[in-house]
C-alpha cells in the first residue's frame, strides 16, 4: 500500500467521525473487497467472512464520534476483521464443545430427543406426586408455590406458626425432589 493510499484512508476515516456519509461510503468501496480476503485467513466461510466485515462497516459507523483521529486507518480496519474472525472462532468452537458436551453427558430426563413433556403432562406429574405428601405438606406447598402466598397467610390459614409453615413446605420440597429428581429441571420450569 502506497503512503498516500494511507493518507487517503486515514483522512476518510476523519471525514466519517464528521458524519460524513461519503467518506463512509467511500471507506467502505474501497476496502471492502481486500478485508473480506484478509478474512479469509480465518474463516472458511464466504458469508461468514463478508458478514464480519459488514459488522465491523457497521461498528465504524456507529462508533465514528469516539475513534481517534491520529490512529492508523488500514491498522484499524484490519485489527477490527481480525478481532472479529476470532471472536467468531471461539463462538463456534464454544457451541460444537456444548453441543458435544451434551451429546455426551445427556441430562437424566432425557431419553432422546422425543423425549418431549407438555405442561399438561408435568401438571399430572407434579399433581399425582403432590396427592402422596402428607395432608399439611401439600397444603404448604401448594399455597406457598403453586398461589403464590406468604407465609403470614398460610401461617394463618393452617393454622400453625410460620416456622411450622417452613418446616412442612421445606419437607415437601425434599420429598418432591426425591420423587420427580428426573423431571426436577422441567418441573422448576413449570412452577416458576
Amino acid at each position: 500500500m502506497k503512503n498516500t493510499d494511507a493518507i487517503n484512508v486515514n483522512h476518510l476515516l476523519w471525514r466519517i467521525s464528521d458524519d460524513d456519509e461519503s467518506a463512509y461510503r467511500s471507506l467502505f468501496e474501497q476496502y471492502y473487497p481486500p478485508l473480506c480476503i484478509f478474512a479469509k485467513r480465518y474463516i472458511e466461510d464466504k458469508a461468514t467472512r463478508e458478514d464480519i466485515v459488514q459488522d465491523v462497516f457497521s461498528y465504524i459507523w456507529e462508533k465514528r464520534k469516539s475513534i481517534a483521529p491520529n490512529i492508523s486507518a488500514r491498522n484499524y480496519l484490519i485489527t477490527c476483521v481480525k478481532n472479529l474472525c476470532i471472536n467468531n472462532l471461539r463462538k463456534q468452537e464454544y457451541l460444537q464443545n456444548y453441543q458435544n458436551e451434551f451429546i455426551e453427558n445427556a441430562p437424566v430426563y432425557s431419553n432422546g430427543e422425543e423425549d418431549i413433556y407438555t405442561l399438561k403432562e408435568l401438571q399430572e406429574l407434579l399433581t399425582q406426586t403432590l396427592e402422596k405428601l402428607p395432608s399439611e405438606y401439600r397444603v404448604a406447598f401448594e399455597m406457598s408455590r403453586l398461589e403464590q402466598k406468604s407465609m403470614d397467610e398460610i401461617a394463618k390459614t393452617m393454622g400453625v406458626s410460620i416456622r411450622t409453615v417452613e418446616r412442612y413446605r421445606n419437607k415437601a420440597l425434599e420429598i418432591l425432589k426425591n420423587e420427580l429428581k428426573d423431571y426436577l429441571p422441567l418441573l422448576l420450569l413449570f412452577l416458576s
